[in-house]
């Protein structure tokens, strides 16, 4: 493709992102998209415990596997391809926008009816266990042939 054509290309996909981002954020934020466009996440976050970057790894995973789908297949089947690089595409934008907010404090501050959850999901301590097991630890490992029998 010469870049005259691929410039075409980028403008037409950048229009599109464009309308469809405003119409799904619509559909999505459930009529709050003037309040908060980040809604979607941080609601469906807290109802599962989850922070909202989380949620949204989750929604953008489900368009990158189905254009893994087509990469292998050549298809996919609900819905065309170029939508689901329309959608990949505006996940990222809305992923950075919930990094940007992270950035002032509140990621994890989810807001439902009647409450606020400050922390949607609990910090994860990293632990040593791993060191601790013996399995891991064995100065005296057997050594193992290509074959994958053990070697004295």
């Amino acid at each position: 493709m010469n870049n005259k054509d691929f410039e075409a290309l980028v403008g037409e996909f950048r229009k599109k992102q464009d309308e469809l981002i405003i119409l799904k954020g619509n559909d999505y934020t459930v009529g709050n998209a003037q309040e908060d466009r980040l809604w979607n996440f941080k609601t469906v976050a807290g109802l599962l415990g989850i922070t909202p970057l989380q949620c949204l790894g989750v929604y953008w995973l489900k368009h990158v596997l189905a254009i893994c789908t087509f990469i292998k297949y050549g298809k996919v089947e609900s819905e065309d391809i170029d939508g689901r690089f329309l959608d990949e595409s505006n996940y990222n934008l809305l992923g950075r926008a919930l990094v940007k907010e992270g950035q002032k404090g509140n990621v994890n501050e989810v807001e439902l009816p009647g409450k606020v959850i400050r922390q949607a999901m609990p910090v994860v301590r990293q632990t040593k266990a791993r060191t601790k097991d013996k399995r891991f630890n064995n100065s005296k490992r057997r050594k193992v042939s290509s074959r994958g029998r053990s070697v004295r």
